[in-house]
């Protein structure tokens, strides 16, 4: 049974109370099959009895076309429930991602994964939009595009975790909670002996050089490589003026009032990856202490969550909880302005 279809109560009960920043390990499926299901591990090692999260028994992620701004989108989708928004990475599509997304959607969620604009043959945005508010205004309009009315959860990874602080910011009213996973958005690049650096100081050849390191010194990484270059490359080669027009984005960002803003009126759950060069710790420090929440800690290096979708389904588990606990403080408060529980608008076909 997916945690999400248990009494809110249960699932409750099988959370500890955090320490200042948490560290979670990969799960291993030890003697079980891959593909099956494995134990959910609290962040001591402790195992709830009887509960698990299923993943590799939901159908591959389908794609469909939605109109947005008189252009299509290509975009992922799969599960059934509460929908989840995820916002892929820098040169990516969501198609890298597809083991992660079905990880997630057999948590019992219906996941909905867009190519951002300048990515997947999206359209790039005008130059006077091609800012985080303004791709985070875009990304509004897909979900409407698409029929959502609320989303439960937005997930950014990497460039997708700054769209998805924007979009929440944008719309406030239609966003529940917002998991940022080893995302862009601070400012420090470095912080050393009282030097400090900004990361619009980072040169772009550092960035490279990072990446490149990233994946050296990751070696499961490289395991994803493939299903990364089928995004990478078709995107260098689309549009590559585009992907570097976004990286001055990227490179230019500091959306710490955002998250400090969001933090005061929703859950906002900040996780990055202890061998992690291309974001460096100072920016996931940033970013944790401008929401005021702890951090999470994984294994892994920058794009860690295509090889360990079921840490991902877990730390997804606990943001969805902390997400309808915040709706029901909010209807509890507001009880007369409650709209209810969030829906979907049928999709167009």
């Amino acid at each position: 049974m997916s945690l999400l279809k248990l009494p809110l109560s249960d699932v409750l009960a099988s959370f500890r109370p955090p320490s200042p920043i948490r560290h979670l390990t990969p799960l291993r499926s030890g003697s079980e099959n891959p593909g099956t299901t494995s134990e959910r591990s609290h962040p001591d090692g402790s195992s709830p009895p009887g509960e698990r999260v299923r993943v590799g028994d939901t159908k591959g992620l389908g794609r469909k076309t939605a109109i947005v701004d008189g252009h299509p989108v290509a975009y992922g989708v799969i599960g059934e429930g509460p929908a989840v928004l995820f916002l892929h990475g820098w040169g990516l599509r969501p198609w890298s991602y597809e083991p992660s997304l079905r990880a997630i959607a057999a948590t019992g969620v219906r996941v909905v994964a867009p190519c951002l604009p300048g990515f997947g043959h999206t359209r790039e945005l005008p130059e006077d939009e091609r800012t985080f508010p303004g791709l985070g205004a875009w990304v509004a309009r897909f979900v409407d595009a698409v029929g959502v009315d609320k989303v439960d959860l937005t997930i950014g990874h990497s460039f997708g975790g700054g769209v998805a602080v924007s979009f929440a910011a944008v719309a406030p009213e239609r966003s529940g909670g917002v998991m940022l996973l080893n995302a862009v958005g601070g400012p420090t690049w470095n912080h050393v002996a009282g030097d400090l650096r900004m990361m619009a100081q980072r040169p772009w050849w550092d960035w490279s050089r990072e990446g490149l390191r990233d994946l050296v010194e990751s070696p499961r990484a490289l395991l994803a490589l493939p299903r990364m270059a089928e995004d990478f490359l078709p995107n260098l080669f689309d549009n590559p003026l585009g992907m570097l027009r976004t990286g001055g984005v990227i490179r230019r960002a500091n959306l710490l009032g955002e998250v400090a803003e969001l933090a005061g009126r929703l859950p906002v759950t900040v996780v990055w990856s202890d061998r992690d060069s291309l974001i460096p710790r100072a920016t996931f420090d940033d970013l944790r202490h401008a929401a005021n929440t702890e951090g999470v800690v994984v294994e892994g290096g920058h794009s860690w969550l295509l090889n360990e979708p079921e840490v991902l389904a877990e730390l997804v588990v606990s943001a969805l909880v902390d997400s309808r606990l915040a709706d029901q403080r909010k209807e509890q408060a507001c009880p007369a302005n409650s709209p209810g529980p969030s829906s979907e608008r049928k999709a167009p076909a």
